[in-house]
């Protein structure tokens, strides 16, 4: 169900003050959220864990699962959604971003990369094993989960792969906002392309967040931000800026993949 590659994508972020540990609250925000700002073919993001907010209780957030829940919601809005969930894999629990089409079917699951071990991640859930890219209404998406923003390799892998548009769902705390602000900047002018990043607002028992969801296009520019609130955030990626900049400033045509081989080693 995909549309013509040279069409115009809207992007939604909803950026929610996520219920601790509550998937019914979580929920019904959303789907109210949807409600008033679903289009028919638009992308629509969900931060990190969006469905009980970022516990290290991992099969608590795993089981019962969400995935059917966001399935439904995206048919019912015949959205593209990336809803960022726990899934329960062959034993091990992964944070995940789900993409889903608007039929409701599973495209793709993408499993964070880079666990944070500051938070005690890396011991409660599984790392997976590097990006994806799959296309979404005509675009090559890469999503990715908020500490991977630290990481520009992973990045640059999908980049290789034909990432046009890179896709964030986060918790990311209020304490570090600078560096969320800088990040996401940089991950679109070096790869030349989008990134749509979706993070939460309000608080957990252990930290505050105060959003900043964006649309950032391939020079930088900030299309949408977001503020400290609960909102849906919406804006366009256009087919003609990615194609006009990457094909007038070559610096992604200049990268040399050598220099990304995983024997590399810097002194």
């Amino acid at each position: 169900m995909g549309h013509a590659p040279t069409n115009d994508l809207r992007i939604v972020l909803l950026q929610h003050d996520l219920a601790w540990e509550d998937k019914p609250a979580n929920r019904s925000a959303f789907a109210s959220l949807l409600a008033e700002s679903a289009q028919p073919g638009s992308l629509v993001i969900l931060p990190e864990l969006c469905d009980v907010g970022f516990t290290m209780q991992a099969d608590r957030a795993a089981e019962p699962s969400s995935l059917p829940w966001a399935q439904d919601l995206a048919a019912r809005h015949q959205v593209w959604l990336q809803a960022g969930l726990a899934i329960r894999e062959a034993g091990r629990t992964f944070n995940a971003a789900c993409m889903i089409g608007p039929d409701g079917s599973l495209l793709a699951t993408y499993r964070k990369t880079f666990l944070f071990s500051h938070g005690t991640e890396t011991e409660h859930y599984a790392a997976g094993s590097g990006p994806i890219v799959v296309e979404i209404a005509g675009w090559r998406v890469a999503p990715f989960i908020c500490y991977d923003l630290r990481f520009p390799e992973v990045w640059r892998h999908a980049a290789l792969a034909g990432a046009e548009l890179f896709t964030l769902s986060a918790n990311w705390p209020a304490r570090r906002h600078a560096h969320w602000a800088a990040l996401v900047r940089a991950r679109a002018i070096e790869n030349q392309a989008f990134v749509a990043c979706c993070n939460r607002v309000g608080r957990d028992p252990n930290l505050a967040y105060d959003g900043g969801s964006a649309l950032i296009d391939p020079m930088g520019e900030a299309l949408v931000v977001g503020d400290g609130r609960a909102c849906a955030l919406d804006a366009v990626a256009r087919r003609s800026t990615i194609e006009l900049w990457r094909r007038d400033f070559g610096a992604l045509r200049d990268m040399q993949p050598g220099w990304l081989g995983s024997d590399r080693r810097h002194t």
